[in-house]
């Protein structure tokens, strides 16, 4: 609902302005407008003096200096620069939503204050003022199309900036970088960075991403070496998927991609921010009944390497027939049939080894959904016949992969993929993806994404417990990710080897399964072996029991790269998630969020040995209640996970 903003002092030097919410202002034109949060810590200031600009400050500090915004399209229009502003609207929104999919908490509020300016040009810009952030977009009602020359997104954040940096070595990657430590002003122009990246200004976190991103390249990052960042664009990509010298075409009748700085004065506040979701368009998706979050067993990160079974093992039906006797088993949702049931350029036809309809036949008569792994050129080939194939045979989900690139063009297959796989009730898991940028609002079918280095990384290199511990404060703000965890293989660094076919985590094995709390993702997988699984059955037991979409949490411990400990609800259950970095850690965890009464208390920890074993955990059952504190170890790159069950 629309609510007319009104309370709180004007600091502008025009107050009249300010008080004319809702409606055009047509007398005299400032050159400065500012824009406060709901609950007015945050201030932008919005300036329209030869160059379109916009500054940041919150609680008084200033984040980000003034910083030009603009686009430039190749028939010679421009936007932000020379601006001669025709009128400003303001208008606040005060509501709650409620996502289809729950991925952080059931409820989610929306609260900001907003400012559009529009320009005589027929454009405009508009900057929205969250208690957790600043946003702007610019939107036009011009007429026809044009390429896209470039868009000038400058961040100027106040000297002695540091960042976490997701170092890229050129614009066509799966998008997994390690998030480096380093200030703001040793990043050059020649360095590359995808979003979204966290930088510490003032004190102060501040986190760049962008949402909405339709029919647009995605936005990237570069250094300007004077702690400044600034936006650049992959080139579109042509038939021979190789890049161009042209941006993209884009509609001049539109609105464009939501710019995002998510700001939060500490690291637990990170988790506040949900603006990726609220600032993207609204779902197309009428009746969402059919799309089912949960779990799926995977076979390619552990190769299928199975024992104690009287068949040949490999990409075949009794294997896929046995990982849905795994699944049922241990009430896993589904299973994923990975590459090689197809050729990679044919996802129309199954290689002879596999008996599509026996395995999907065998797993729905144990209650197990089947979902398929396709690259994305040999599914866009013809994708309504493959799609209305995979319905046919009784497909549930599919993995896409291999995109590698956020160029206009690939940004216009996610989008048709993700409708033409609503149409046919599948949901979608992409890999090889860019971060996530509102389309799982839109299509909340797609339930989730790679875009992260995940486990599977361990294969060929390492993936550290640090690494582990920046991806929640950074990469999972912009949305779910599928790490894909559950590695049964563990080990210190000291044991630590790169195995392809038998890989390993460089975590304990309670870090592994605390995993499956601190980390968001709707559809979330079990990595490794059924056999591995099935010979320390506590473990598949205490994960499958873990949900993968969430009512409400509370943040107990947070400090970026170091450690995390997150309480989620779900229903009358808590279940807590743990981890630390290289660092042994004791915790306290108070019990006072419960609700009266008791609860029976299961407990996943590191074992008194972890710390030169990394498989060794104990599992404790107990009854506790809200006047309990429960007091934890942590090994080395350990970790915990705590299921509170309330005793009716």
């Amino acid at each position: 609902m629309l609510q007319c903003f009104s309370k709180g002092k004007s600091t502008s030097k025009y107050p009249l302005l300010i008080g004319l919410v809702l409606l055009p202002t047509s007398i005299a034109i400032a050159d400065d407008y500012q824009l406060r949060s709901p609950d007015g810590s945050i201030q932008v200031t919005v300036s329209t003096d030869k160059q379109l600009s916009y500054q940041v400050s919150i609680d008084g500090r200033e984040l980000i200096s003034p910083s030009n915004i603009a686009m430039t399209f190749t028939d010679g229009s421009q936007f932000g620069s020379r601006p001669k502003v025709k009128n400003i609207k303001r208008h606040s929104v005060s509501e709650t939503l409620t996502p289809v999919l729950p991925i952080r908490t059931a409820k989610i509020d929306n609260r900001y204050n907003q400012l559009t300016v529009n320009f005589n040009d027929n454009y405009h810009v508009s900057f929205r003022a969250f208690d957790e952030g600043v946003a702007y977009r610019f939107s036009a009602n011009q007429t026809g199309e044009s390429h896209l020359k470039s868009e000038t997104a400058h961040f100027n954040f106040v000297d002695g900036a540091f960042s976490y940096f997701p170092f890229e070595k050129k614009f066509r990657t799966a998008t997994q970088p390690r998030f480096t430590p380093v200030s703001a002003k040793s990043i050059d122009p020649d360095e590359l960075g995808s979003l979204p990246a966290l930088f510490v200004v003032n004190g102060v976190n501040v986190l760049l991403t962008e949402t909405d991103l339709q029919s647009f390249p995605g936005l990237w990052l570069r250094g300007s070496s004077d702690g400044g960042i600034y936006g650049v664009h992959p080139f579109d990509l042509n038939d021979k998927d190789e890049f161009t010298q042209d941006l993209g075409l884009v509609s001049k009748q539109r609105d464009y991609p939501w710019r995002i700085m998510a700001i939060a004065r500490t690291d637990a506040d990170l988790f506040d921010n949900q603006m990726s979701y609220t600032l993207a368009e609204p779902s197309r998706i009428k009746d969402p009944s059919w799309i089912k979050p949960g779990k799926i067993a995977w076979d390619w990160y552990n190769e299928n390497n199975l024992k104690g079974v009287d068949f040949k093992a490999g990409i075949n039906t009794a294997t896929y027939q046995y990982y849905a006797d795994f699944a049922a088993e241990f009430g896993i949702e589904n299973i994923l049939i990975d590459d090689g049931w197809s050729s990679q350029d044919d996802v129309l036809t199954v290689l002879p080894n596999i008996d599509m309809q026996a395995i999907i036949s065998h797993a729905k008569s144990k209650d197990v959904g089947v979902q398929l792994w396709v690259p994305f050129d040999a599914l866009d080939k013809d994708m309504e016949a493959a799609f209305a194939l995979y319905a046919k045979w009784g497909i549930n989900g599919v993995k896409i992969d291999f995109m590698d690139s956020d160029s206009i063009k690939r940004v216009d297959f996610y989008w048709r993929a993700a409708a033409m796989a609503a149409k046919y009730k599948i949901m979608v898991n992409f890999h090889g993806s860019y971060k996530p940028a509102g389309i799982h609002r839109t299509y909340p079918n797609v339930m989730t994404r790679e875009g992260v280095r995940g486990l599977e990384n361990n294969k060929w290199s390492e993936v550290t417990s640090t690494h582990n511990l920046h991806l929640p404060f950074i990469r999972m703000i912009a949305g779910p990710m599928d790490y894909t965890p559950g590695a049964m293989a563990n080990a210190q660094k000291k044991n630590f080897n790169e195995v392809w076919s038998r890989p390993m985590s460089l975590t304990t094995r309670a870090h592994q399964i605390a995993m499956y709390v601190l980390y968001e993702s709707p559809l979330q997988m079990l990595a490794d072996t059924p056999t591995r699984y099935q010979s320390e059955p506590e473990i598949p037991t205490f994960i499958s029991s873990v949900p993968t979409v969430w009512d409400d949490y509370k943040v107990l411990y947070a400090s970026i790269g170091e450690y995390l400990t997150i309480a989620r609800r779900s229903g009358k259950n808590w279940y807590i998630g743990g981890m630390t970095n290289q660092q042994q850690r004791e915790q306290q965890i108070p019990l006072s969020f419960l609700d009266a009464g008791e609860y029976q208390m299961q407990l996943v920890k590191d074992g008194i040995n972890a710390d030169n074993f990394a498989e060794d955990y104990k599992l404790i059952t107990k009854t506790v209640t809200k006047q309990d504190i429960v007091k934890i170890n942590m090994a080395q790159n350990g970790g915990y996970a705590l299921k509170l069950t309330k005793i009716l």
